[in-house]
């Protein structure tokens, strides 16, 4: 007898059925010092205090983004009409597509970018016109021959994310003039880091709407706190596009204690980012992967080889940073590592020193006693360490030599040496040849 025919279950809308969410690669090892996210580093304890002390009513009522949006407006030079805050600069984004795009009509968007932009284009069903902008000066030019009667929106993310790469004030002025249909989408999430703020520029045309974040140089990713700049017209439809508590009353408190006192840090934070930007691109390059110049609280280093750019990121990960990398979509970032800059000197020596480990090592060392004794003379230098057991991973990490576990008949179980940090399992240190420097394969 055979069964019935099972009822069929929920299915997703068409521009949902092709999407997967969000999701960062994560490597095996434990990582205390995470360059993956593009944080900035973590306000003083201090403005938890000041939360705690907090009316009991800032949790039991709906949220008010009101007084913050009238500190960013005074901050500014604008009306409160003017600002709206939103669930970190992603939800401002996402309303604006909502808001401003539909099937019929098109954005323009610079490839690579902010991986959630196409994202939100395939969700309202707008068409998505790519143009190149792999690094350099933003393609004006080419923007301009894709803009028609459909299109709905231009983005510009400066710095862009993830190649750190800059607009100008002149290519916000002529890409409104060329397209005054179009909301202009000026996404300056790494703005503080950048050379020259286009704020400004961006809020005398009519047709802009500027995007900034409490998540980077202000060091509350964790609040999700955003906010958008614009005409109040736009910024109206902004606010009808989402919901109307989407921010936490903590969060807006955190926001307004941090404009209150955070300038100076930011300050700080910005000029040690634009110092370690500089080495980590002068390293890389050196390493032989092409850096483009960068203006945010990153770098991108870009690898002939994907098989590279994955080494990087796992003997990272044996050393205890995360660091991100980017896979087979979008396809121009195949090949691709993006490094956060620490934002502190210690942070910086260890990012420095994975880096030359992973890619300039200076020595391979296979374990050939318990003691572990052959890490006294590589410890602290650029080094690859094979061992069998996990007490050995622990050993290379302490002594900064990229820990490599080894398979055997005695060797402990892959997971176990993933666990304790091995960047990678291998049978030997003849698999990973090809990702050795020329100047020692030949030892291999």
């Amino acid at each position: 007898m055979s069964e019935p025919n099972a009822t069929p279950g929920p299915t997703p809308s068409p521009a949902v059925a092709g999407l997967t969410a969000y999701r960062v690669p994560k490597h095996g090892a434990p990582v205390d010092l995470v360059l993956s996210g593009n944080e900035g580093i973590a306000p003083p304890r201090a403005l938890l205090t000041e939360l705690a002390e907090a009316d009991p009513e800032l949790l039991r009522r709906y949220p008010s983004a009101a007084p913050l949006e009238a500190a960013l407006a005074e901050r500014f030079g604008v009306h409160p009409a003017q600002v709206i805050v939103t669930a970190g600069g992603d939800d401002a984004l996402e309303r604006t597509f909502r808001a401003f795009l539909a099937p019929d009509r098109s954005v323009i968007l610079p490839a690579p970018t902010f991986v959630m932009l196409p994202k939100y284009a395939t969700l309202v069903g707008a068409t998505q016109v790519p143009v190149p902008w792999p690094g350099g000066a933003f393609p004006t030019d080419a923007v301009l021959a894709e803009i028609s009667e459909d299109t709905g929106a231009i983005c510009v993310v400066s710095p862009n994310n993830p190649t750190g790469a800059v607009a100008t004030a002149d290519d916000l002025r002529r890409l409104s003039r060329a397209a005054p249909q179009a909301v202009l989408v000026v996404d300056l999430a790494y703005g503080e880091m950048a050379d020259e703020d286009l704020t400004p520029a961006a809020l005398e045309l009519p047709n802009a709407l500027v995007f900034r974040t409490f998540s980077k140089a202000w060091g509350l990713a964790g609040a999700r706190l955003g906010y958008a700049i614009g005409p109040a017209e736009l910024i109206a439809w902004l606010r009808a596009a989402g919901n109307p508590y989407a921010v936490s009353g903590p969060s807006v408190a955190l926001g307004l204690l941090r404009l209150r006192a955070g300038d100076d840090d930011v300050r700080a934070y910005v000029a040690e980012v634009r110092a370690e930007r500089a080495a980590l691109t002068e390293l890389l390059r050196e390493a032989g992967a092409e850096v483009p110049d960068s203006q945010a609280n990153f770098v991108l280093a870009r690898f002939s080889d994907h098989a590279l750019a994955q080494w990087l990121h796992d003997a990272a990960a044996g050393l205890g940073i995360a660091v991100r990398l980017f896979g087979e979509e979008p396809p121009e970032l195949r090949g691709c590592v993006r490094i956060t800059c620490p934002g502190d000197a210690a942070g910086l020596r260890r990012v420095l020193h994975a880096i030359r480990a992973a890619l300039q090592p200076g020595a391979l060392v296979v374990e050939g006693d318990a003691d572990h004794r052959a890490l006294e003379v590589v410890a602290g230098q650029p080094a690859w360490y094979f061992t069998k057991t996990a007490d050995g991973v622990r050993a290379a990490r302490r002594a900064g030599a990229v820990p490599l576990g080894l398979e055997g008949d005695d060797a402990e179980a892959p997971e176990a040496l993933i666990a304790a940090g091995a960047a990678r399992v291998v049978s030997g240190p003849d698999a990973l040849e090809g990702l050795l420097p020329a100047a020692i394969r030949g030892g291999v």
